[in-house]
């Protein structure tokens, strides 16, 4: 019983990690379009204008901010869908994928950051952090209910109607 507590916890440490993420995503993106970013901390190598400057530049089928917005929303769903459904699939299967799909996306752009743009944005920096707590948060909480962060990967039994 206990351990399930803690499981619910961390699912909803989880949580509002995610709805951090997605406003952040969402400034971004707002920033994006708009076209002007104010950050608090500019200066040095925190410089978020010319980071947004060279990713918008850059031929990418969509913003990498739309791409953060819909995978903050997608993994605030299956938060959701994982605390309130009985199946295992949703934290056996779907939310590790969502997290591991996030944080290569966040240590690719990461990377983009350190060795091509050579600045930061304090902003991605924070939403890397977040899909890192995030992917962590899962990854336990996979590992405290079902006793191995390997258990439910079987792909086409999650079809099967769990009881």
């Amino acid at each position: 019983m206990e351990k399930q507590k803690t499981v619910r916890r961390l699912l909803a440490s989880s949580m509002v990690i995610s709805l951090l993420g997605f406003f952040d995503a969402i400034y971004l993106l707002y920033s994006d379009l708009v076209g002007v970013i104010f950050c608090p901390l500019e200066g040095g190598i925190l410089q978020c204008g010319k980071v947004q400057e060279w990713i918008s530049s850059k031929p990418l089928v969509l913003h990498p901010s739309l791409w953060g917005t819909l995978y903050f929303f997608a993994v605030i769903a299956l938060l959701f869908l994982s605390v309130n459904q009985k199946n295992p699939y949703w934290l056996g299967f779907f939310l590790p994928l969502a997290g591991l799909v996030g944080l290569g996306f966040s240590i690719f752009l990461t990377f983009i950051e350190i060795f091509v743009i050579t600045y930061f944005c304090e902003f991605c920096l924070f939403s890397a952090l977040c899909t890192l707590a995030i992917f962590v948060l899962i990854i336990i909480s996979k590992k405290m209910e079902q006793g191995s962060i390997l258990a439910n990967l079987d792909f086409w039994n999650m079809f099967k109607k769990v009881e």
